[in-house]
């Protein structure tokens, strides 16, 4: 399965380093399924379009400042795409509701932005042992698949792509209705 995710990039750092697209950021526990005491979280989209919108969707008018990250110098975001092997590493599907009657989860429990109970449904899941992360629905955008992977080893880098011209900034921008600004 591929997977995206829109990073900070800088060209030749390492791989363990803020700007290399497998880097996970360590300081965690804002993000609605973040257990940092219990694993790293990364969260992809399950189309390009899903994580130019999940990334940018606080912001009103999309424009090109939008892609400079000033707290790490010379980064660009930019558009990776993983590919990321589901049969090895399954992930808990939080959009089938016999895996939310089996947990005894409310489809709200899994969209409602009450980030202590989506930790708790996500600590529970991690805790079984069984998978390497969930999939579920964008907030934003109930359309829209989003995978938050803890427990696997690094998805595999297939591409890395520029934001800017990408198709997919604009179907992420006319899906949330923002304006593309300066661009």
């Amino acid at each position: 399965m591929l997977l995206y995710r829109v990073f900070p990039h800088l060209p030749s750092v390492e791989e363990d380093k803020p700007g290399h697209p497998l880097f996970v950021y360590p300081r965690q526990g804002a993000g609605r399924w973040d257990n940092p005491d219990l694993y790293l979280a990364r969260y992809l989209g399950v189309g390009p379009e899903v994580a130019i919108g999940e990334a940018f969707a606080h912001l009103r008018s999309w424009r090109p400042e939008m892609l400079v990250r000033p707290d790490l110098p010379g980064s660009v975001r930019r558009l990776a795409t993983y590919r990321f092997d589901e049969e090895d590493h399954p992930l808990l599907d939080l959009d089938d509701a016999q895996a939310l009657l089996d947990r005894g989860i409310r489809p709200t429990d899994v969209v409602i932005r009450d980030r202590p109970k989506t930790q708790r449904i996500a600590a529970d899941i991690f805790r079984d042992g069984r998978w390497a992360g969930i999939k579920s629905w964008s907030y934003h955008r109930p359309q829209w698949q989003v995978v938050t992977l803890w427990k696997a080893p690094n998805p595999g880098v297939v591409s890395v792509e520029d934001i800017a011209g990408h198709p997919a900034l604009a179907e992420a921008a006319d899906a949330l209705r923002r304006a593309l600004g300066g661009w």
